[in-house]
């Protein structure tokens, strides 16, 4: 019977599987579960592979990370990003066991830090890989921010899982989003990109988009709006990063990244607090990371020009 977590013989079992020739090969951990201030190896277990022809890195996620996860559309996006240059190659993946064979960039490279993302070189070269992942094939699947805060909090709801207090005030503000936000366009989006889920090289403008767990179709203001979240704290700030992505600066698009990013916020605040208590990883820090997400997230919605961003996407306050 397949547990909670991915066993050691798991993963040996998997990478066999992958590749039959690594059976009994040198594993080296990979990151270690993290999940404050920027989570990191909470939803798989990794390890740096030793292979004849160089490093791989292999993957597989826990079975208590799966649900609500479309993982045929995150192999499938993570596959065409290798082939763009925008991620690490891929050699092999398993959607059912959620399972992905890599080739590791080699020395130098690791998880992006938030320092980093105070160079704006490294940010343009980031931003120069989401133009190239949204350029891809189109997936099959839709990823729908909101119908995941429903589905997260009915979960709570029914599990008796404390959410914060003011989560009432907090879904009917974010109520009028829903329907302007959905009906923007649509591009292959990973719909996760927090700072660890970027790897950063020894250059300066090294950088691969890594983790696709939530992959689907969506507006790729959303991942761009998310980035912009992880790189400053001011608005003012974010204009020129915007605009590089943009190709010309566009306040309405802009308007939709600003609002998806306090989305994405509520959405892995409510999240953390659900996978925690679901989790049998009692020693991660899932609370403090929830609590981090929905402060950001209040920070937006108390910002004097939230009610303007709605009229500038369309919407009602």
């Amino acid at each position: 019977m397949e547990g909670a977590l991915v066993s050691d013989a798991a993963l040996a079992a998997a990478l066999a599987a992958a590749r039959p020739d690594l059976a009994g090969a040198e594993l080296r951990p990979g990151p270690a579960a993290l999940a404050s201030p920027s989570y990191l190896g909470l939803e798989s277990r990794s390890a740096h592979v030793a292979a004849p022809e160089g490093g791989l890195f292999f993957k597989r996620m826990h079975p208590e990370m799966r649900a609500g996860r479309d993982l045929a559309s995150a192999m499938r996006l993570a596959t065409a990003a290798g082939g763009v240059g925008a991620g690490p190659e891929v050699l092999w993946s398993d959607a059912a066991t959620g399972a992905i064979l890599m080739r590791d960039p080699g020395p130098g490279w690791a998880a992006c830090r938030q320092a980093r993302l105070q160079d704006p070189a490294f940010v343009a070269a980031t931003l120069d890989r989401m133009v190239r992942l949204h350029a891809t094939p189109a997936l099959a699947t839709r990823f729908d921010a909101f119908a995941e805060i429903d589905r997260l909090v009915a979960e709570a709801d029914s599990g008796a899982i404390a959410l914060v207090q003011d989560i009432g005030w907090i879904l009917d503000m974010i109520a009028p989003l829903r329907a302007p936000l959905l009906a923007a366009p649509l591009a292959p989006c990973r719909n996760d990109g927090s700072a660890s889920n970027l790897l950063g090289g020894p250059g300066a403008r090294d950088v691969l988009l890594v983790d696709y767990d939530r992959a689907g179709m969506n507006d790729p203001m959303y991942d761009l709006g998310v980035l912009l979240a992880e790189v400053t704290d001011f608005e003012s700030d974010m204009v020129e990063p915007a605009g590089i992505y943009m190709g010309r600066f566009d306040a309405a698009a802009f308007a939709r990244a600003r609002l998806w990013s306090i989305v994405d916020d509520v959405m892995h605040s409510v999240w953390a607090r659900v996978a925690g208590a679901g989790s049998c990883r009692g020693s991660i820090e899932w609370l403090k990371y929830s609590e981090w997400r929905m402060m950001r997230a209040r920070l937006g919605l108390r910002h004097p020009g939230y009610e303007e961003k709605i009229r500038t996407v369309g919407g009602q306050a």
